[in-house]
């Protein structure tokens, strides 16, 4: 039986490791450890597997994994599930996207704190100006609704 593909919606597919065949018993724990069941792993990789499990069973959205006589249970999350098969990526890899996403989090803050760094001596420095607040003269500021304090209105 060939596994579901998980694609994009433009037909791609998501997957970043490949899955070899297997045929495997796991145990999914949730709760706290309080609730597991049985399943049948039908392929497996280093990100993810293809489950085989009773249609009326309730898988969560996240849960631990025991796969085959491992006693190592690894963290998982649920990304699709149809009828008697559930799809699950392992929560303990690092995701590429996710190194990618950091680096440009940690390249924007570096933006950030250099822009912030910049002082200009003199208004003839090219680039960026700090703008300072002023006070607007009376004359200006009357003409504004915001700034009348008369009582009598």
């Amino acid at each position: 039986m060939a596994a579901l593909p998980e694609l994009e919606p433009d037909g791609s597919e998501r997957r970043v490791a490949q899955r070899m065949r297997t045929l495997k018993r796991a145990k999914v724990i949730f709760n706290g450890g309080f609730s597991t069941f049985d399943c049948i792993v039908r392929n497996l990789s280093a990100t993810g597997a293809l489950l085989t499990i009773d249609e009326a069973a309730h898988l969560p959205k996240a849960f631990e994994i025991r796969v085959g006589e491992d006693q190592h249970a690894r963290p998982a999350r649920l990304v699709y599930r149809r009828a008697m098969f559930a799809g699950i990526r392992f929560l303990d890899i690092a995701d590429e996207q996710d190194d990618d996403r950091e680096a440009a989090v940690a390249s924007h803050s570096a933006a950030l704190d250099e822009l912030n760094s910049v002082q200009h001596e003199s208004a003839s420095t090219p680039g960026i100006r700090r703008i300072e607040p002023e006070i607007l003269p009376p004359a200006l500021s009357s003409l504004f609704a915001w700034s009348r304090t008369d009582p009598a209105s």
